[in-house]
């Protein structure tokens, strides 16, 4: 069984369902409304252990999964929402091995689900032009990485993150996949379609349907020879309770988020024979 180590990332949760994220520290203590808890009680329990604070209050020892990371984590910029981040592994279908460009890189939530799917083999190019949001980013990343027990940094892609703005130009060449989170990815279409690989998959991600259409129409008008769209989707998800003998969804749901295009690259010849 992996005990909890000093320095790992663990979250506290209370019988309310509140969580406390803390790095734990040997000799440090942990301080809130129902009193102190020592992090050399918490250091080698099991995950899932429970823990009494100074005032009798017991809270459950957990390791963060990376959803429940990226809702504490320290946001440079508005995030991609972890229901969207299941949906663009699927649907750009990150594969172990990948060869995988990402822009803008943000606070870094999409990248980290990104390495995980290439694993050890895999490689993940970030390009993000604002430096503040680079920093931010390359924290979260190594937080995630370096102090979450159960985050697999064993098995995860190699990461290359670059202070670029992909609107001037892709400099790798034979991509697996290429997703971009930017406000007009149709400035990028005459890069990628230099740089994606035969067979490669396109994902954009934008809030508005203006964006989609633009991004669509412009794919259609000047690179219908090389593009294929296969879908354009969006995500809600709602949660349900069950309380006794009553089940009923929550008053609350996160429903329309982000639009995900999704194209795939042919090879000329073929696309002239369709």
């Amino acid at each position: 069984m992996l005990k909890i180590k000093e320095d790992e990332l663990v979250h506290l949760i209370d019988k309310k369902g509140r969580r406390y994220q803390i790095s734990l520290k040997a000799s440090s203590s942990f301080s809130f409304s129902h009193g102190m808890i020592s992090h050399d009680d918490i250091i080698g329990l099991e995950e899932g252990s429970t823990v009494k604070s100074s005032l009798g209050e017991k809270v459950v020892v957990v390791r963060p999964t990376l959803a429940e990371y990226i809702s504490k984590m320290r946001k440079g910029s508005q995030i991609i929402y972890s229901k969207d981040i299941a949906a663009i592994l699927m649907l750009s279908d990150i594969f172990p091995g990948a060869k995988v460009l990402e822009a803008g890189t943000g606070s870094g939530a999409l990248t980290m689900a990104l390495l995980r799917a290439v694993g050890r083999d895999g490689e993940v190019v970030s390009y993000e032009r604002r430096g503040e949001f680079s920093e931010v980013a390359r924290k979260n990343i190594e937080n995630f990485f370096g102090k979450v027990g159960s985050a697999g940094k064993e098995g995860s892609g190699t990461l290359i993150l670059k202070g670029k703005d992909i609107y001037e130009g892709i400099e790798e060449e034979e991509l697996d996949r290429i997703i971009l989170d930017l406000p007009e990815p149709w400035r990028v279409l005459k890069h990628v379609e230099q740089t994606l690989r035969n067979g490669g998959i396109l994902l954009c991600y934008n809030p508005t349907v203006l964006q989609i259409y633009k991004l669509s129409r412009r794919l259609e008008l000047k690179y219908e020879r090389s593009f294929r769209v296969m879908g354009i989707y969006e995500v809600s998800m709602r949660g349900w309770e069950i309380k006794g003998r009553s089940m009923r969804p929550e008053h609350k749901m996160i429903a329309h988020t982000g639009f995900i295009f999704v194209a795939r690259k042919w090879h000329p010849a073929i696309a002239n024979s369709f």
